[in-house]
């Protein structure tokens, strides 16, 4: 076994069953680190919570805080990648309703609004305006105004449309997601749509700076 943190070799076990690494000095507990890797398994591999805490015999209540954190770390990941590449070949907004709501005209005042950028290859959201500005406007006006201001680079995009159905199909698994939370839902189907990778060490040093 090594340092979750910086895998350095040489680790003392303490008293209380934790581990202190000689080279970072930090301490970690093997068995939060086992509970935390099943629980990002279970996640990866599209389970929901109640399944996750039957399957590994893990408390409800610790999966679902366990996922929100994943989430909030997913969309750092996200960032992260796109950072490293920026080979941006075109780019789409988006304006997305619920299914069950698009015959409702006023559900336009709640929709998310979003960027999906082609990176090369790979897929880029960014969160736009929240629609409630335009509550004083009626449905046509708001209509005409978003194509006015519509932001479109286009070549083909394939991949930009691939990842609209993609999100689309995704999205139907949850309900009622607040929409102060809706950008980790958007980043999650982004990082799994890009097939990222997420390691337990991974998450452990993302936690370091959440």
């Amino acid at each position: 076994m090594s340092c979750i943190y910086c895998n350095h070799y040489i680790l003392y076990k303490l008293k209380n069953g934790y581990y202190k690494c000689a080279k970072c000095k930090r301490k970690f507990s093997p068995k939060k680190i086992d509970k935390k890797a099943k629980i990002l398994k279970g996640f990866l591999d599209e389970l929901n919570p109640t399944q996750i805490a039957e399957k590994y015999n893990i408390s409800y209540a610790t999966v679902v805080k366990e996922i929100k954190n994943i989430r909030k770390i997913l969309l750092n990941k996200c960032e992260e990648e796109f950072l490293k590449k920026q080979e941006i070949k075109e780019f789409n907004e988006y304006l997305y309703i619920p299914k069950t709501n698009r015959k409702n005209k006023n559900s336009i005042y709640t929709a998310q609004n979003f960027l999906t950028i082609d990176y090369g290859g790979k897929i880029y959201n960014i969160l736009l305006s929240d629609m409630s500005k335009y509550k004083d406007l009626n449905y046509d006006e708001i209509k005409s105004i978003l194509r006015q201001t519509q932001l479109i680079k286009v070549q083909k995009q394939i991949l930009i449309y691939k990842f609209w159905k993609y999100f689309e199909e995704f999205i139907k698994k949850y309900k009622g997601i607040k929409k102060e939370n809706f950008i980790y839902y958007l980043k999650e189907a982004e990082f799994r749509f890009n097939n990222f990778k997420l390691s337990v060490n991974e998450l452990v040093k993302y936690e370091l700076y959440l």
